[in-house]
């Protein structure tokens, strides 16, 4: 039985060793990648987290600011419908409006928001990025209930520009409040041109503008709760993820 050459076991076990060093670096290096990729990415997600929650927030100050809004112009549009209403029941030709009032009614306000975190989130196929299940499912399916808001507020403005141009038009001359319709927040007017009133012929067709007009925002008002509620949902998701 020959023997192992004593040189040549020693190079076998230098060699092995040598391997072992090496396969152990490989995946040491392997792991270190891993490591640091997990930071790198739990880096970014915080930062899209805070993104998130900043465009979130500023959104929702956004829909109360167009919600107060509708409110207004639907409570003076009211008002409008009320005097139209009892003039037409007694049977007068024509009934005093404010100037303001008759502004607003051609004010059709639509809401904007900027999510431009959301959106290069989506646009990139990046929201795997966001660790909570159910905060990415709720950011996937963003967008319905606003769509649906946006759809009643386009609404009223063709409305507006289809049927209330026309009715006033063909009535009545508009130029003392048409003025007004840039001016939404009037704290500027004097108290003279804040108390200016304008005749209203009282018709069918007059009446029905308003009627519908109300309508119409009533209907865009009811659309902001559901958005409302997913807006919050979603910062307290978000709010959640933070806290971890």
């Amino acid at each position: 039985m020959s023997s192992r050459n004593p040189g040549t076991v020693a190079l076998v076990r230098r060699l092995a060793l040598e391997s072992v060093v090496i396969i152990g670096s490989i995946l040491a290096a392997f792991a270190l990648d891993t490591w640091w990729d997990g930071v790198q990415e739990r880096r970014d997600e915080r930062l899209v987290l805070d993104a998130l929650h900043a465009e979130f927030s500023a959104a929702r100050d956004v829909l109360v600011e167009y919600r107060g809004l509708q409110a207004r112009v639907l409570t003076s549009v009211s008002s409008s419908l009320d005097a139209l209403d009892a003039a037409h029941a007694s049977g007068r030709r024509s009934v005093a409006i404010p100037d303001t009032a008759l502004a607003l009614m051609f004010v059709p306000p639509t809401t904007q928001l900027s999510l431009g975190t959301l959106e290069g989130l989506v646009a990139s196929s990046r929201l795997g990025i966001i660790q909570d299940r159910e905060l990415r499912a709720l950011l996937g399916g963003w967008g319905s209930n606003l769509a649906e808001l946006t759809e009643e507020e386009e609404g009223s403005r063709d409305f507006v520009g289809n049927q209330v141009e026309a009715v006033f038009w063909n009535r009545m001359n508009t130029t003392s409040f048409r003025t007004l319709v840039d001016s939404v927040f009037p704290v500027s007017l004097s108290p003279e041109r804040l108390a200016a009133t304008s005749r209203v012929p009282v018709d069918e067709p007059m009446v029905g503008v308003f009627a519908t007009r109300s309508s119409l925002l009533r209907h865009a008002l009811e659309e902001f709760q559901p958005v409302f509620a997913e807006v919050d949902s979603i910062l307290a998701r978000i709010e959640r993820s933070r806290a971890y």
